[in-house]
């Protein structure tokens, strides 16, 4: 079992090492009092994997297989002359945007830094890819909506007026998608 395990597998450890827990604290009542360290631990163990398994459902994250795949991916697209993630004051949004950046610049895109994101997005829910006029939508943010799609990471097309060149482009990640 890995650390970056989907949150309903840690959830199953977390129960069956609480179902083991029991069942030794009950065992030391009949035989070795040693069994009860062993269930001290594995309630550790319990606690432990519940709480990371909080923290991956409430936390977006990029798997280590749909990064290396996202970042080959980037590497074969044409880089956009100008390219800018914002994010929206709230940290798990903001630690997403990180991850998505660093992700882009290995992908050898243009991108520097997470910007905050305008007052008028700050409760913005989801991911928007944004391009100076929305009349005239450019070949470059097509790609990326299919390449985030690709990728499970669904995002809408906007336009933002902090860009300055029509193929410039912008990823806003927003607050994480309630389900």
């Amino acid at each position: 079992m890995r650390w970056d395990e989907s949150p309903k597998f840690l959830l199953i450890a977390s129960g069956a090492a609480a179902a083991l827990s029991a069942a030794l604290g009950l065992a030391a009542i009949w035989d070795h009092a040693g069994y009860n360290v062993a269930a001290a631990a594995l309630a550790l163990l319990t606690a432990l994997l519940g709480w990371r398994a909080y923290e991956r459902s409430t936390h977006r994250r990029l798997g280590r297989l749909q990064r290396e795949h996202l970042v080959l991916r980037l590497q074969q697209l044409p880089s956009p002359i100008e390219f800018r993630v914002v994010a929206v004051p709230n940290s798990e949004a903001v630690s997403f945007a990180q991850e998505l950046l660093a992700v882009f610049v290995e992908g050898g895109w243009p991108a520097h830094g997470v910007y905050r994101a305008l007052p008028a997005n700050v409760a913005s829910t989801g991911l928007f890819v944004a391009v100076q006029d929305g009349n005239f939508p450019s070949e470059e943010e097509r790609r990326l909506l299919l390449t985030l799609s690709e990728f499970g990471m669904y995002a809408v097309k906007s336009t933002s007026p902090k860009l300055t060149h029509p193929k410039a482009l912008e990823l806003l990640v927003g607050h994480r998608p309630t389900m």
